[in-house]
């Protein structure tokens, strides 16, 4: 089979991480790139010929509430082998087990992975010192044996998908060869926010939005530090779900009468709508699809390096902080409280910088990466 199969482990809901590989495969299809996108299951407003489910019906019901955890991963690699045991070229997606990249390169094929986050030892470093400064006993969850696995698949993989500056650093700082790595980035869909162009007033009270999860790896204990001591006559807005770790040691933060906590909302659009500034201090990503959507709505980010993806620009459409000292946080979220014409000269940069970074142009930027490392991959655009 011609074209280019590709493996994701987790149902295609078409939000989170399954918007990525849907978002490629939609514009790659669309451009006469053929392939094949095996998934566990997927929702039924998802159809196309080339999302190939393992499950549906009865079936997908039975299994996903009756065989464990793991079963709907195990069917799509099952559907996968049984129908890609020849293909040259594969793409695994994160979160697969090893086995399936032994097989792969058993049976003859190339294969590409996509780098969801930075490598695992460079994460496991920067959340253990996190864990440290902030006097937290936490564990970890990255272990040494999960490193281990994934040197074992970086070994394997002939290309791996970079999707931001700071993921293909921590690959070159863990010895992984150069000639693998494929510089790109994440991307955002227009269709997704329509309003996009709807704005706040700018005399209104200022409103800060961080959008994601609360816990140490995504910053909130700086962002929820610096934000006290700023003192804004404004509102910061969280939305995403808690860790326990949040709620227990700064949940007296949260409290604030200028804090507004939502756990979940599916009209993200509505709320990138309602905010002034974008604040999101992660001390480790991949690439922050958030950043891509608050910058295409006009909104200026404050952000730390790896917040800033590889979309953001220090000083043109954003502002990028350190992810360890308050100071230069609680600054900024003044400045940017009281100076509207900063904040409109920064979003209209960072709305012109989105337009790049497009779902479409993003694949088209990948299929351009794998035909140079893959010079037989859709010669003929079949």
């Amino acid at each position: 089979m011609s074209g280019l199969p590709i493996l994701f482990g987790y149902h295609a809901s078409g939000l989170g991480n399954s918007h990525v590989p849907l978002s490629l495969c939609r514009h790659w299809d669309a451009a006469g790139l053929k392939v094949r996108l095996y998934v566990p299951s997927r929702e039924d407003k998802i159809r196309a010929p080339w999302i190939l489910p393992a499950l549906g019906g009865l079936k997908k019901k039975l299994i996903y509430r009756f065989a464990g955890a793991d079963a709907p991963k195990k069917a799509a690699i099952r559907l996968f082998f049984s129908r890609e045991h020849k293909a040259p070229i594969v793409f695994l997606w994160a979160g697969l087990p090893l086995e399936v990249f032994e097989r792969c390169k058993q049976q003859g094929s190339a294969i590409i992975i996509e780098r969801i986050n930075c490598h695992q030892a460079t994460s496991r470093k920067i959340l253990l010192q996190s864990y440290r400064q902030l006097g937290l006993t936490g564990s970890c969850p990255i272990t040494e044996a999960d490193i281990a696995v994934e040197n074992q698949k970086l070994a394997l993989a002939d290309a791996v998908f970079c999707p931001s500056p700071m993921v293909y650093q921590s690959m070159l700082d863990n010895n992984v060869a150069q000639e693998k790595l494929l510089s790109t980035s994440y991307g955002w869909a227009p269709s997704r926010f329509p309003n996009r162009d709807l704005r706040p007033h700018e005399q209104d009270k200022p409103v800060f939005l961080f959008v994601g999860t609360l816990c140490v790896r995504k910053g909130i204990p700086l962002l929820l530090k610096a934000w006290q001591q700023a003192e804004i006559e404004g509102t910061l807005i969280l939305c995403g779900g808690m860790d326990e770790e949040i709620k227990t040691h700064f949940g007296d933060m949260l409290q604030a009468d200028n804090i507004r906590y939502m756990p979940y909302t599916r009209n993200i659009g509505k709320l990138y709508n309602q905010a002034h500034v974008f604040v999101f201090p992660t001390l480790e990503e991949g690439g922050p699809m958030v950043t891509y959507e608050a910058m295409a709505h006009g909104i200026p980010p404050l952000v730390t390096a790896m917040g800033a993806g590889a979309i953001g620009r220090d000083g043109q459409d954003c502002m990028v902080l350190p992810d360890d000292d308050p100071k230069p946080w609680i600054a900024a979220l003044r400045t940017m409280a009281e100076d509207p014409e900063k904040r409109l000269t920064l979003g209209g940069n960072a709305r012109q910088r989105a337009r790049k970074f497009t779902w479409e142009n993003v694949a088209a930027q990948r299929a351009e990466l794998l035909q140079q490392k893959f010079p037989g991959l859709w010669c003929n655009h079949d």
